[in-house]
Formats: C-alpha cells, structure tokens, sequence
C-alpha cells in the first residue's frame, strides 16, 4: 500500500469514532440546543480556516484570487448553492486573471 493509502485509513480510523459513537451513547436523546448549534457551525469554521489560506495563493495574482474569493463569499453570503458559488468564484477569478490582467 502506498503512503496515501495508509495516511487515509488512519484518518479514517481517527474520524469514524467521533461520528458513530454518539449515536449509540444518545440514542433518541438530544443535546441541549446551545451544543448542537455549536456543532453546526464547527465544519465551517474549520473549512473555512483550511480553505482560505490557499484560496490567496491559487494564482499567480494574489489580486485575482482575491477577487474570486470576494465573489464567492458575496454569493455564499446571500444563500446561493455551492455550484453556484464555486462557479462564480471562479469565474471572477478568470475574468480578473485573463481580461483585466492583474
């Protein structure tokens, strides 16, 4: 097995206890409305602190990928779909990189 490989059920054996024991220590039970809104809001977070670094070095213009991410977070921001805003994100950044040549 290559190293890709190992790497990914390691990250499957390290993430796959979280998700399914809860459901065997709750069961019908539900966790107090301020733990569960908590825990809606961590994927984001955690996404999006992965994500944005790199979305500023995508291109060789930081001003491009700058630009794409303002578009993306203006479209997330109103309620679009995630088609709709990785397509506006990226097309901001083509038209910025291509036409307008920052």
């Amino acid at each position: 097995m290559t190293k890709i490989m190992v790497l990914s059920l390691l990250m499957m054996c390290v993430t796959a206890p979280s998700r399914i024991l809860p459901v065997f220590f709750l069961g019908e039970r539900k966790l107090p409305p301020f733990a569960e809104s908590l825990l809606h809001y961590i994927p984001y977070a955690v996404l999006g602190a992965l994500i944005f670094p790199d979305v500023l070095t995508a291109t060789d213009s930081i001003y491009s990928s700058a630009a794409g991410a303002i578009v993306a977070m203006i479209l997330g921001w109103s309620g679009r779909g995630i088609l709709v805003v990785l397509a506006g994100g990226i097309l901001a950044t083509y038209i910025t990189g291509h036409y307008i040549g920052i």
